[in-house]
């Protein structure tokens, strides 16, 4: 199957795959998105809302983090980040996924409930882990 998905907004490359190619094999290692999720201590935010992602169908904290992040930095809807999630693989490895996926992983709503429930404490600490690693990124 071959499918085009986008490495930034602006540019799209069409990459052939199937469902078992692994993200770290398609995604430029460089990239500051990729190398940015190197460096995040993705285990600190896990722990702190270890209990809130241990309820039923709760989305990967790293997910759920990352597709917060991805949408206040570029200050789009959620549909938007939806339809750049579908098609970046660099976005899908950011949240954690290791295999290409074509569909969004979780209902637009979630994104919003999971928004509510990490509240402000969630977004001051993903900018704290985040301000960690920014100086290393340059």
């Amino acid at each position: 199957m071959e499918r085009e998905f986008m490495s930034t907004p602006q540019s799209a490359i069409s990459y052939s795959y199937t469902a078992s190619t692994k993200l770290r094999d398609v995604v430029d290692p460089d990239d500051k998105l990729i190398r940015l999720a190197r460096l995040i201590d993705w285990e600190l935010l896990s722990e702190q809302y270890y209990n809130k992602f241990q309820e039923g169908n709760a989305p990967s904290p790293r997910l759920l983090f990352g597709l917060l992040y991805l949408q206040a930095k570029e200050d789009i809807s959620c549909k938007e980040l939806i339809k750049r999630w579908e098609k970046s693989p660099e976005w899908q490895h950011f949240c954690g996924e290791e295999t290409l996926k074509d569909t969004f992983p979780l209902h637009p709503s979630q994104l919003s409930i999971w928004r509510r429930e990490v509240g402000p404490s969630g977004c001051k600490l993903m900018c704290a882990a985040l301000a960690r690693s920014l100086p290393t990124l340059h």
